[in-house]
């Protein structure tokens, strides 16, 4: 499945326990010798009171993640259309989301309130979250914030105009961030609209970040860049909408695709 491009090898691990080792992770995502994906899904029975179901979420080197919100979207979308319900709650390792679907292969998140304290990003010492001393060529003093996984936001006059993959991963892997961040390029273009790519975790570029996008918005709202409470997000592989509440909740709609299906072979296991 895929979020605007930001691909996804979904694995139904309900019925039979899918808890694939480090090597067969980076197979499986391998776009030139196994299936091909930013990233791992796969879904599990909950263990969390209140959650429908549980996702974990694996990345291309086999680490797992706490969230992904185009990931959130896909499986939610999947498992409503195969429950026949209107909502439902998702467990992921960053915390509870609740999705529903408002129209035909759009999804809608509603996310609880962001994280703003060094702690919780995590840095490694006492800093300013709104302007972290980080810098790499045009990128600096990133907005940090924790939207259920970490985010440093870079503002520039020009999207298009930076080289991501040269200066971002000098941020990312800065010791001042123990667990790395999620980098984000953002362009304010209108009051209600930003242009945004964003260097995941742990150092690829998607075409579409959803958790990303709601952390560019937070960041453009807190640094006074915009005052509107819905803002487009425009990303290389299509737009997001981020509705913001009073209390800083978000509510994140977007489409999502069923690329192909078929099976893995057992001996990924």
């Amino acid at each position: 499945m895929h979020g605007l491009g930001n691909d996804f090898v979904v694995v139904d691990g309900r019925e039979a326990a899918f808890r694939p080792a480090p090597d067969a992770i980076r197979l499986i995502c391998d776009r030139h010798l196994g299936v091909g994906g930013d990233q791992l899904l796969v879904i599990e029975h909950p263990s969390a009171t209140g959650a429908d179901a549980r996702m974990r979420i694996y990345n291309v080197d086999g680490t797992e993640a706490q969230t992904c919100l185009n990931a959130t979207r896909c499986v939610a979308w999947l498992l409503l259309r195969e429950s026949g319900a209107q909502s439902l709650v998702l467990e992921t390792l960053g915390g509870l989301i609740e999705g529903s679907q408002p129209t035909g292969n759009q999804l809608a998140l509603r996310l609880s309130s962001p994280r703003w304290d060094w702690q919780s990003i995590p840095l490694a010492s006492a800093a300013d979250t709104l302007a972290v001393g980080l810098s790499s060529g045009p990128l600096e003093k990133p907005t940090a914030v924790n939207v259920g996984n970490p985010h440093l936001v870079c503002f520039v006059e020009s999207r298009d105009a930076i080289d991501v993959p040269r200066w971002a991963p000098a941020i990312q892997n800065d010791p001042f961030l123990p667990e790395g961040a999620n980098i984000g390029v953002a362009e304010v273009v209108a009051p209600d609209r930003l242009r945004l790519v964003v260097w995941e975790r742990p150092g690829i570029l998607t075409q579409a970040c959803g958790s990303g996008a709601c952390a560019a918005v937070l960041a453009a709202r807190r640094r006074g860049l915009t005052d509107a409470q819905r803002v487009t997000v425009e990303m290389p592989g299509g737009i997001l909408q981020v509705e913001i509440h009073e209390d800083e909740s978000m509510t994140l709609i977007g489409p999502v695709a069923i690329a192909f299906s078929g099976r893995l072979s057992a001996d990924l296991q």
